[in-house]
C-alpha cells in the first residue's frame, strides 16, 4: 500500500502537471496484486532494478515534462531529484527486491510505467504514470 507521504508526493506532481497543463496533466494509476508477481512481472526483467543513472534520468525526464517542458531531452536536477524521491518512497513503501521502468514518449503524452515485484511473498506492484497535454 502506498503511504499517505506518497500519496502527497504524488498529489504534489499533479498539482503542479495541471497548473501546466489546463486540459490534461499527469495522471497515475497504482496496482497491487497478491501472489501474482510470478505471472505479472515481466519475465525479460526478473532481477532488475533502476542501476542504471539513464533509467533515473528517463523518470526524471518523464517528470519535467509533466509539468510544462517536453521539449529537452535532459531532466533537470531538480526532476532527476524528485524521480529519485519517487522512487526511494516506492522502495520504503513496497519493500520490493525488482523493478523496472518502462517508458513511452509520444511527444505531446507520455507513459512511465514502473513494475515491481516482492518474491518473499509474490506481491505484484504496479506504478502507471501518464500525462497529456489535452
Amino acid at each position: 500500500m502506498l503511504s499517505p507521504s506518497t500519496l502527497s508526493l504524488l498529489s504534489e506532481l499533479q498539482e503542479k502537471s495541471h497548473a501546466a497543463y489546463s486540459e490534461g496533466g499527469l495522471l497515475y494509476t497504482y496496482v497491487e496484486a497478491s501472489n501474482q508477481a510470478h505471472s505479472r512481472y515481466p519475465e525479460s526483467a526478473v532481477g532488475s532494478t533502476i542501476r542504471r543513472p539513464s533509467e533515473l534520468a528517463d523518470l526524471g525526464r518523464f517528470l519535467q515534462a509533466s509539468q510544462g517542458d517536453y521539449v529537452s531531452e535532459a531532466a533537470a536536477p531538480q526532476f532527476l531529484l524528485a524521480a529519485q524521491q519517487l522512487m526511494e518512497h516506492l522502495r520504503a513503501d513496497l519493500h520490493f527486491d525488482e523493478m523496472i521502468l518502462l517508458l513511452e514518449d509520444g511527444g505531446h503524452d507520455m507513459e512511465a510505467t514502473v513494475k515491481m515485484a516482492r518474491r518473499s511473498d509474490n506481491r505484484f506492484f504496479e506504478l502507471e504514470l501518464w500525462w497529456s497535454i489535452d
